[in-house]
């Protein structure tokens, strides 16, 4: 099987440990999404205007010296002023495959995801023909808007569309950073998983959009191999959008609750609910498609 992990964070340093394992596993490929953990935002330029413009030194190298083991997608910031410019130097790198954003950290930048401040690089990554990744935190609703607004657009829902689970709450909680973030956070993630999953399910009526299926184990309660609480939402999502519309990620490098990649792996590899094609589109098929990135 061509098994691809649509969401891995890497740097800084090299990615020879990451290739081992890789191989260890019997992983195909795997999407960087650089991001320095312990250090969170880096590596970023500041610019002028207080916003921040991301490099990806640790991905370029990796893909570049493993060729076909690694493509990255670039993180864009809304206020920079340059977007075009930086999305066609997106497009035009040999390895980057996607956009992405991530508002759901903060509710300031939720609504600023629905008051349109992030259009522009949606209508920028239709121009360029890259899909953008969407980290929503559980409004996975305000897509429609942007969906209706960009049909040509192709948007990959982040983390299961879920708001951050009970190990999860408390890290968004400390990076939003205000008075009641703990409050309204805990809140978030006590909603109930049928609810909170019924409104990422009503974005499969879109064919534009696609589910990365990553932290499924602690946005489920599903902690511990074969995360046996996350199957029936696995189940429904790929009922509901399409084998062709799911990917998997391991997003090992944050994993909160504990499983070690190759349990993560497996706990959809050897999925008896899915059947061998539904298998082969979740963990690679589906990514390469949607990337554009040939095997």
């Amino acid at each position: 099987m061509d098994i691809v992990d649509s969401q891995v964070h890497l740097g800084p340093g090299g990615a020879a440990e990451m290739v081992a394992a890789l191989d260890a596993l019997g992983i195909a490929a795997a999407l960087i999404d650089e991001y320095w953990l312990g250090t969170p935002g880096e590596p970023y330029y500041r610019l002028a205007n207080g916003g921040t413009r991301t490099t990806s030194p640790t991905a370029e190298l990796a893909a570049w010296t493993y060729p076909g083991r690694f493509s990255y997608l670039v993180r864009l910031d809304p206020r920079d002023p340059e977007l075009r410019a930086v999305i066609r130097l997106a497009r035009d790198a040999a390895h980057v495959r996607a956009l992405r954003v991530s508002p759901g950290m903060t509710r300031g930048e939720i609504a600023d995801f629905a008051a349109g401040v992030y259009d522009e690089i949606f209508a920028l990554a239709c121009e360029n023909g890259l899909p953008v990744f969407v980290q929503l935190a559980g409004q996975t609703q305000l897509l429609e808007r942007v969906v209706r607004a960009y049909p040509d657009s192709r948007i990959v829902i982040c983390h299961c569309g879920m708001p951050p689970g009970a190990r999860l709450w408390p890290i968004v909680a400390q990076m939003e950073g205000l008075p009641d973030s703990e409050t309204y956070w805990r809140a978030a993630a006590a909603e109930p998983h049928d609810r909170a999953f019924a409104r990422v399910l009503q974005a499969a009526e879109w064919p534009q959009v696609a589910l990365k299926w990553a932290h499924a184990p602690v946005s489920f309660d599903a902690a511990g191999y074969p995360n046996l609480a996350a199957r029936p939402y696995l189940r429904a999502a790929v009922d509901a959008f399409g084998a062709d519309r799911v990917m998997w990620a391991s997003d090992i490098s944050v994993n909160q609750t504990g499983e070690s990649w190759a349990e993560l792996l497996f706990a959809i590899a050897d999925n008896p609910e899915l059947s061998a094609a539904e298998r082969s589109c979740v963990l690679g098929g589906t990514a390469r498609r949607w990337l554009d990135w040939p095997a």
